[in-house]
C-alpha cells in the first residue's frame, strides 16, 4: 500500500506537469506563427519599397526635389519604416520566447527528475 500511496501523487504531479508543458508548447507555436508573419511582413515590406524606391522613380524624385514630394518619395520610405519597425518588433519578441523557454526548461529539469 505505502507504494500506492507514493505512486499517486507522483501520476498526478507527473500529468500536471504534462498539461502545463502542452499548454506551453501551443502558446509557443502560436506566438512562433505571429513572429515569422512579422519578419514576413517585414521582409516584404522592405522589398517593395527597394522595388518602388529604384523602380518606379523614387529616388531620381528624391535627387532632383528640393522638397514636397509625392507618393513615389513617401510611399517607400513609409513602407521601408513598417519593415523596419516590424523586424525589430519580431525580433524582440523572438528573444522574448526564447528567453521563457530557456527558462522554462531550466525550472523544468528538476521535475523531470
Amino acid at each position: 500500500m505505502p507504494a500506492d500511496a507514493e505512486s499517486a501523487p507522483t501520476s498526478a504531479a507527473r500529468e500536471h506537469l504534462e498539461a502545463l508543458l502542452a499548454a506551453e508548447m501551443l502558446k509557443a507555436r502560436n506566438e512562433m506563427r505571429v513572429i515569422r508573419g512579422m519578419w514576413l511582413f517585414s521582409g516584404l515590406a522592405l522589398v517593395i519599397a527597394i522595388l518602388l524606391w529604384t523602380l518606379a522613380g523614387g529616388r531620381e524624385q528624391f535627387i532632383t526635389r528640393d522638397s514636397g514630394y509625392d507618393a513615389t518619395v513617401l510611399l517607400p520610405g513609409w513602407l521601408a519604416l513598417a519593415g523596419l519597425l516590424a523586424a525589430g518588433t519580431a525580433t524582440v519578441l523572438f528573444m522574448i520566447r526564447l528567453m521563457r523557454a530557456t527558462l522554462g526548461n531550466i525550472e523544468e529539469r528538476p521535475a523531470r527528475k
